[in-house]
């Protein structure tokens, strides 16, 4: 038999546990009624943008239809989209079904470039003349976007060329371009140098880049034709590097794609990365090599971010869970759109970065 101090003390403790499960019980329904009324409040616009995921990318009609309210839909027909996916046979069923499930469902066009049809990508792009290498990437990349000009050159709006570990958010992207013509030379990504020379601005190619339609144009008819500024031919250059000097060559400007707070929405890492400051070491290459300022910190990614590189395919789900699902309660946005600009207006601010170019 038990001292009766000790049954005092399981007393005690028993009150204790059952205090402790009443307030855990009371959390998750508060949390259960929090997330019910996020999910009440955000089913109009969950109704208005489902659309979005039916059919097979089909592209989406340009003109406005009756029920078009919601800022996404309005976007999804003004600023279109053709987005690109450079893969492998290897990796079209660990790498690139994956990106057709998530984020490449919301572009206006879907295909992926490679060198054997695969109906589970849906539609596909062969390009069989190069070998699947990672020096053949700039040549896979020059003649994916010559025939991708020629057959949608005058459908869409903007070509979006992503990796099959790219992550991207089309609307944020869609938001960003609004204000551009696609009648402006001019391309966006993450901005990089790759000399000394400032003006030698590039755009990194693994969180992706965007052409407008002009600025394809320019690349196919002109610096494809003419290489004098060009080195077209030279299959040994890093693609994104090649791509900057012949968009240049052509009078293609690099717009700054930060936002108005100059806060990142293109990255060429993981998104957490651009938000813990000592994840890197001062010595990583990228921060001498970032046209602006390479900064990583809680508040240094943009509220609308377009696009991350390296994500597993595992992290796509994540993202895209997290991005469009995850039930929150938050105050609205305004749905406003920003001015439209003509070339003049456009200001490309001159680069910021302190750091000094460190030689690999």
């Amino acid at each position: 038999m038990l001292p009766k101090t000790v049954k005092i003390e399981d007393e005690r403790n028993n009150k204790s546990k059952h205090f402790h499960r009443r307030i855990i019980f009371v959390t998750i329904e508060i949390a259960l009624i929090a997330a019910y009324l996020s999910y009440k409040h955000n089913i109009i616009n969950r109704e208005q943008l489902s659309w979005l995921r039916r059919g097979k990318h089909d592209v989406l009609p340009r003109t406005y239809q009756q029920n078009t309210s919601s800022l996404a839909e309005q976007l999804a027909m003004d600023v279109r989209i053709l987005c690109w996916v450079m893969t492998t046979p290897n990796n079209h069923k660990t790498k690139a079904i994956h990106v057709r499930r998530t984020w490449g469902r919301r572009c206006n066009r879907l295909l992926f470039v490679t060198s054997q049809a695969d109906e589970d990508l849906g539609e596909t792009l062969v390009i069989s003349e190069v070998e699947d290498k990672y020096e053949t990437i700039w040549a896979k990349t020059r003649l994916a976007f010559e025939q991708i000009y020629h057959k949608y050159g005058d459908d869409m709006d903007w070509f979006y060329k992503a990796d099959d570990d790219t992550f991207a958010f089309i609307e944020n992207m869609r938001y960003m371009l609004y204000p551009y013509s696609p009648e402006m030379p001019i391309y966006f990504g993450y901005n990089m140098k790759y000399d000394k020379d400032i003006n030698q601005v590039y755009m990194s190619g693994g969180s992706g880049y965007v052409l407008s339609r002009e600025s394809l144009r320019r690349f196919v008819e002109s610096a494809i034709v003419n290489n004098t500024n060009c080195d077209i031919l030279n299959n040994l250059q890093a693609e994104d590097v090649a791509m900057g000097q012949c968009l240049r060559a052509v009078g293609v400007s690099a717009g700054d794609s930060r936002d108005a707070h100059l806060k990142w929405r293109f990255y060429p890492f993981e998104l957490f990365t651009a938000l813990m400051t000592s994840y890197y070491t001062d010595d990583f290459w990228h921060f001498g090599y970032s046209y602006y300022n390479p900064r990583a910190c809680r508040d240094c990614l943009s509220s609308y971010p377009v696009g991350f590189h390296y994500i597993s395919p595992e992290k796509m789900y994540f993202y895209d869970y997290f991005g469009y699902e995850f039930p929150r309660m938050q105050l609205d946005d305004e749905e406003v759109l920003p001015k439209r600009l003509s070339m003049d207006e456009v200001v490309i601010p001159e680069p910021d970065n302190i750091w000094d170019i460190v030689k690999i």
